[in-house]
């Protein structure tokens, strides 16, 4: 608040050549939007093909807290056998959209003990990046 912003924190990019830890596969409904929409996010731009176009985009996109919570569900599928308690410290960068239909990829690969850099995309494009999670082993 007022201040200068701080130092920016390094890219956490996968390691190149190196398969991931675990991958999850979720494929989003096509009302997947107009569901979250029930959560108060009344943007047209996630239902209205109009107003997406109007925005730069194809068609309607999918929220991005929802985009998040499916990353999530990702790494608790595939880093916490489900087990929400271990599940510590989730954070990424948005760096592209994901569209309703779409199968969203979630990867991760261990960088130190209980700690992951962890990638999302979809057919298109990577979406979640520099992110990482924090798990209890």
């Amino acid at each position: 608040l007022g201040g200068a912003p701080g130092p920016k924190a390094p890219p956490l990019n996968p390691p190149a050549g190196v398969a991931p830890d675990f991958r999850v596969l979720h494929t989003i409904p096509e009302n997947q939007a107009a569901l979250y929409r029930l959560c108060g996010d009344l943007n047209p731009l996630h239902l209205d093909p109009g107003f997406a176009r109007r925005g730069g985009f194809d068609r309607p996109i999918l929220h991005g807290l929802c985009t998040y919570g499916y990353a999530t569900r990702a790494i608790l599928q595939g880093l916490c056998g489900g087990d929400v308690a271990r599940f510590k410290e989730f954070k990424a960068r948005f760096s592209g959209v994901v569209y309703p239909g779409e199968t969203l990829t979630t990867e991760g690969w261990r960088e130190s003990e209980g700690r992951y850099i962890i990638q999302s995309r979809t057919e298109r494009a990577v979406v979640l990046s520099s992110a990482y999670a924090v798990i209890e082993l």
